[in-house]
């Protein structure tokens, strides 16, 4: 009887420690970032992310970072095409040249953080935000006018921000 009794607990033991053990790993990493939903539906949202170690989770997202801040930098050349106002004309081609840089940063940080430089990654990273911020205020300066793409800029500077709070957990 005392044997069943040890062998029922061995077996419940070893059942709570596979359960454990299979825990979710993109919900263990998303749990350290501040934006849980977002950094959960991005990783998601891509099929590998079920295969791929916490490295690669991060990665994901600064390809989807590139694809994001590309993304915006085509629809602002849209709206420059478009556009007839002078002035926001003015602002949109500020916006263009320095979404141009984030996509060269965006790479960069893609590029330092497969080659695990994660303090130039961490910085690159950090470097694609400044289009959105720089962007945002050039509508801002008068004559004021309001952005045509605040929404995506806010967006992708949340998504940035998630990003490199993730990378802060890779040190060289």
């Amino acid at each position: 009887m005392n044997s069943l009794k040890a062998l029922i607990v061995i077996f419940m033991l070893f059942l709570s420690l596979v359960t454990y053990s299979s825990g979710d790993l993109i919900e263990d990493v998303c749990r350290t970032s501040s934006y849980f939903k977002v950094c959960i539906d991005a990783l998601r949202s891509d099929p590998k992310s079920s295969s791929v170690d916490k490295k690669g989770l991060v990665r994901i997202l600064l390809q989807q970072c590139l694809t994001k801040t590309k993304s915006i930098y085509n629809e602002i050349v849209s709206l420059l095409e478009q556009e007839k106002e002078p002035v926001l004309i003015q602002c949109l081609q500020v916006c263009k040249e320095n979404y141009d840089i984030s996509i060269d940063n965006a790479e960069t940080a893609i590029k330092d953080f497969d080659a695990n430089d994660f303090p130039g990654a961490r910085s690159s990273a950090a470097g694609v935000a400044s289009a959105p911020d720089t962007c945002e205020e050039t509508f801002n300066e008068p004559p004021v006018r309001i952005s045509p793409i605040k929404s995506k800029d806010d967006d992708l500077m949340n998504f940035i921000d998630l990003t490199v709070s993730l990378m802060n957990q890779f040190t060289n």
